[in-house]
Order: structure tokens, then C-alpha cells, then sequence
């Protein structure tokens, strides 16, 4: 099936009140440390070196561990109806892309239904790690492609990291399989999904793709009950894969990558993407940077990112970006697609 006649909407976003910096996360570590005072400075350069790799300075974190997943998506979904003129009256379909949940059932998708006032929608979860907001929305396009009656799809993430963050780091190897978590932000974000262009301006979209590496699915985890545990390392050499797949998808739509206007990819690190523009010959100043403000903010991170892009340039009509996602499992979503205006 091709991709139909799509237009993707500005985000709405939102984020936790509280800012913290490095040095309280460093604080965070440093509380929990029961290890030789003559080993502490070892442990706190490697930290600060991990966060100097990734560009890392500040991100948000919601204090309170119980904070609805669900009451966060609500918000950004209103802003994102707010800012695109859009009414609750429009959407015919919601789906929620985040990893974050606070039960096992029923979906996300129905607590954000509800509390927005949807009484009759078709709501439901993706979840793909933090490609699941791409994967929300490619999910949404094909929906839109067979029921000729949905006008609108709602697409939604919102992570909130609760208690799945370790800052337990007793030695600098443990720093192999938290150093990821210590990057961490929390936020939500939302996007419309519709067969009409957006009189605000929106991203025509021309292709959408998912690719898949399952071989390595055990290199960064959340077990039930417990924290994250993230190979970063070994995710780093996965990159590798990335450049050849965005040039694949990229010549399905006829799209040259030094021609493309602006990149808006997941965020785990700055240098990450600033690599991968490299790797396929594109300027790294073509890529919209938001880790430095927000941390990673896992599936909400191509959302954000789009956000900041919009704060930062001047869109024009025919403009062509590139939607960017990878994730643990390993798997990659590329969209591609023009700027375009009712």
C-alpha cells in the first residue's frame, strides 16, 4: 500500500517544572555512593565526560513518581489542537507512542481519550521503544489509508522516567549500562495526522519506513520492576547502520541529502547525530539540536525536536525534512517530507 495523501501538524508539547542540571544529577550519584572517598573523583570525570560527549546540560524531570503518564499527553494534545486550530470534534483515532505507562491495561490511549473528552474514538497503544512515536504515526497513516471515515488521528507520546532511573554507579563500569540514564528528560509531545494540509504550515509527508535489527533487542532494557539498563556502547557501533538506511529511504523519495533542508532526529546525543549528517555527505548544521536543552527525552524526543525547529527557523514552503528515530531492539524509522501550507 502507498503512503496516501498525508499532512502532519505542528507539535504540542509540554514538560515537568523542574530543571535539573548536571551537578544535581552528580549530587543524585554522589548520594548513593558507598564506595573509597579516593575513588570518588574517578567516578564523577567519568560522568562528566559521558555528559560532555553528549552535549548534555540541563533536562526536566517530574519529581513526583505517581504523576499521570496519561495527564501529560492530555496537555500536550490540547496544545497541539490549540495550535493548529483543530477541535476534539476532528479526531476519529488516538494513538499513544510512549514507553512510559502506569499499568499493563488497558491502553495509555484510553485514559488520554477520556480525559480529553473523547466519548467514541478508535484509541489505542504502539509501543517500540523511542521509535514508538514515529511508529504511532506510520501506524496512523495506514489507518488513515484504509478507513476513507477518519478524518483526524491524534498522536501522542509522554515519558515520565518514575522510578526506572538508577543513579546507584559504585564504580566507573557501571557506568556502561547507566550512563544513558543519567541523560534522561522527561516530556510529552502530540501531532495531528490528516489527508489536508494545515493552515498554520505542516509536513506534507512522502514516505515513511521501519527498519529492524532484532539480533540485538537485549542491549538496553527496562525489566518489569526494574531500571533502565542500556548498552551504550554497543548501540553506538549500531549506528553504523543508520547512514545507509537514511540514504536508501531518502533516494526512494528522489530527496538529495545535501539538499535537504533540515533534519529532526531522536536525541541521545549531539554528536550521535552530528555523525550521522556527516556519514551521508549532509552539512551537521542541517540538524536541529534539542539534547542540550531537554536531555533525552526518549519517543517524545522527534516531537520536541520538530518543536524547537519551528522556535529556531524560518519554515518554507517546500522546505524538505527528515523525521529520524532509532531504538532499542535495535530499530530505525525514517519519515521524509516537504513543508507545506494551506
Amino acid at each position: 500500500m502507498s503512503l496516501p495523501e498525508l499532512h502532519l501538524s505542528k507539535p504540542g508539547v509540554t514538560f515537568p517544572a523542574t530543571r535539573v542540571d548536571n551537578a544535581e544529577i552528580i549530587r543524585r550519584v554522589r548520594s548513593q555512593y558507598k564506595g573509597s572517598e579516593d575513588d570518588w573523583p574517578t567516578i564523577e570525570s567519568a560522568i562528566d565526560r559521558v555528559f560532555a560527549m553528549c552535549r548534555t546540560q540541563v533536562r526536566y524531570l517530574e519529581p513526583n513518581i505517581d504523576a499521570r503518564v496519561a495527564d501529560y499527553a492530555v496537555t500536550a494534545a490540547k496544545q497541539c489542537l490549540d495550535v493548529n486550530g483543530a477541535t476534539l470534534e476532528d479526531v476519529d483515532l488516538l494513538i499513544c507512542g510512549g514507553i512510559a505507562r502506569q499499568y499493563f491495561e488497558p491502553a495509555t490511549a484510553m485514559e488520554v481519550a477520556a480525559k480529553l473528552g473523547l466519548k467514541r474514538t478508535h484509541a489505542f497503544d504502539v509501543t517500540a521503544a523511542c521509535v514508538g512515536h514515529l511508529e504511532a504515526i506510520q501506524t496512523a497513516a495506514a489507518y488513515l489509508g484504509l478507513h476513507d471515515e477518519y478524518r483526524t488521528a491524534l498522536v501522542c507520546t509522554s515519558e515520565l522516567s518514575g522510578d526506572y532511573l538508577s543513579y546507584d554507579i559504585q564504580e566507573v563500569k557501571d557506568l556502561y549500562v547507566k550512563s544513558a540514564g543519567l541523560t534522561i528528560g522527561n516530556a510529552a509531545t502530540c501531532v495531528l495526522l490528516r489527508r489536508m494540509p494545515w493552515p498554520g504550515g505542516g509536513i506534507h509527508l512522502r514516505g515513511i519506513d521501519t527498519h529492524a535489527v532484532p539480533d540485538h533487542w537485549e542491549l538496553c532494557q527496562v525489566p518489569i520492576q526494574g531500571t533502565l539498563i542500556s548498552s551504550s556502547i554497543e548501540l553506538m557501533r549500531l549506528g553504523k547502520l543508520i547512514p545507509p538506511l537514511l540514504r536508501k529511504n531518502l533516494g526512494k523519495v528522489g530527496f538529495d541529502p545535501t539538499k535537504v533542508e533540515h533534519y529532526v532526529f531522536h536525541q541521545p546525543s549531539e554528536a550521535i547525530v552530528r555523525k550521522i549528517l556527516e556519514d551521508i555527505g549532509a552539512d551537521p548544521e542541517r540538524g536541529v539540536y534539542s539534547h542540550h536543552l531537554y536531555g533525552n527525552t526518549a519517543s517524545a524526543s522527534v516531537g520536541v525536536t520538530y518543536h524547537r525547529m519551528l522556535e529556531e527557523r524560518t519554515m518554507k514552503a517546500g522546505d524538505k525534512i527528515v523525521l529520524g528515530s532509532a531504538a532499542a531492539g535495535f530499530s530505525v524509522v525514517i519519515a521524509t517530507g516537504e513543508w507545506s501550507l494551506q
